[in-house]
């Protein structure tokens, strides 16, 4: 309901509400003061407006992207017996902002490839292939999106060999202490068949994860979130969203929490709307929430922070990384990274026609 329905007949009361005055005038002759009617009434008004009125939620835009025209894959670099790294450039003509990704203080943002064998610069195209192209997107709309396929990986029930679409950042920049991320998605037309409950650890695949570092001023972190699919013993997928201490760090593995939500479809060949934030905190005021396609898949409370507090330096945007079978295929278009939930606390953007974006930079 709109505000203004309320405030112009309450703004006209006022101007003209002298009519109903009624003054008391001291022996002096100094003061006026309205009727005890108008009193109650212009309270009551007042009141009414601030239960109407709706909350200011702001968020400001950090980046967006629609892999669109003048944004290109780099070439390979930094290649060692098990991988490379790829960088993402140049400035997107849909929405004017440009990769690399320069807010979140981050160093690096495109493609991490990490292989299950030993590559060269001429054969790692056989493990792990990535490249922007025209599709039909979401809405039937043509689209660019980022395309990657894991080839060859680990044996079955390993994940060996993944992709991610990686923001990295040094430690020695602070936390990311709230943070929320869209974008759309597709996962491959055998995604069922490709995980497989047979094999042990072989029926998972992960769709978003973030990780701390600087433990001992080096890489290695306490603390870790990963949302996956999973396939259960009905053979039906299903969502788990887990907070743990595994990032690289050199600790016995703990589970901290894990959550699975059944309800929510996991769709298979059809784009798809994730949208994921997080507020850090040691306290019970934590918070992890992620939805698909406007259904919450999960909203955790609660500390996570790991032992050593370190802040969150590589944000695993989306990844073909699997513990199934090849290939593993990823599909993702239309990324946006706000400082807050754009469309109101806990509140899905997804059914959202259009949001009124910033200047691009």
């Amino acid at each position: 309901m709109n505000i203004t329905s309320y405030l112009l007949p309450l703004t006209k009361f006022l101007v003209h509400g002298r009519i109903l005055l009624h003054t008391k005038r001291s022996s002096m002759n100094r003061s006026s003061q309205p009727s005890a009617n108008l009193t109650v009434i212009i309270s009551s008004l007042l009141i009414l407006v601030g239960f109407v009125a709706p909350a200011t939620h702001a968020a400001n835009l950090l980046f967006r992207s629609n892999f669109g025209p003048g944004i290109s894959l780099g070439p390979l670099y930094n290649f060692s017996s098990t991988g490379a790294w790829q960088a993402i450039s140049g400035t997107d003509k849909e929405t004017g902002y440009s990769w690399p990704v320069s807010a979140l203080d981050s160093d690096f943002s495109g493609i991490q490839l990490i292989t299950a064998r030993s590559i060269t610069s001429s054969t790692i195209s056989d493990h792990i292939t990535n490249e922007i192209r025209s599709v039909t997107g979401p809405q039937g709309k043509i689209v660019n999106e980022l395309f990657q396929r894991i080839k060859i990986k680990g044996t079955i029930g390993t994940g060996g060999a993944q992709a991610p679409l990686l923001i990295d950042r040094s430690w020695k920049m602070g936390d990311v202490k709230n943070l929320y991320i869209t974008y759309w998605f597709k996962y491959q037309a055998d995604l069922e068949s490709q995980l497989d409950i047979t094999v042990p650890t072989a029926n998972w695949r992960t769709q978003f994860a973030f990780k701390t570092g600087g433990y001992l001023d080096t890489w290695r972190g306490d603390y870790r979130i990963t949302v996956y699919v999973m396939k259960g013993s009905d053979n039906k997928l299903y969502w788990t969203t887990k907070g743990d201490n595994i990032a690289n760090g050199p600790f016995t593995p703990i589970d901290y929490w894990v959550e699975t939500n059944h309800a929510v479809p996991v769709p298979i060949d059809k784009w798809a709307k994730f949208e994921v934030y997080w507020h850090r905190s040691d306290d019970n005021n934590g918070r992890f929430w992620a939805a698909v396609n406007g259904q919450v898949i999960v909203d955790h409370y609660g500390s996570n922070i790991g032992d050593y507090n370190l802040p969150i330096t590589r944000i695993f945007v989306s990844n073909p990384y699997s513990g199934g079978r090849v290939s593993v295929d990823n599909h993702i278009t239309a990324l946006e990274i706000w400082d807050n939930f754009p469309c109101g606390a806990g509140v899905t953007c997804y059914d959202k026609k259009t949001i009124e974006y910033p200047g691009s930079k």
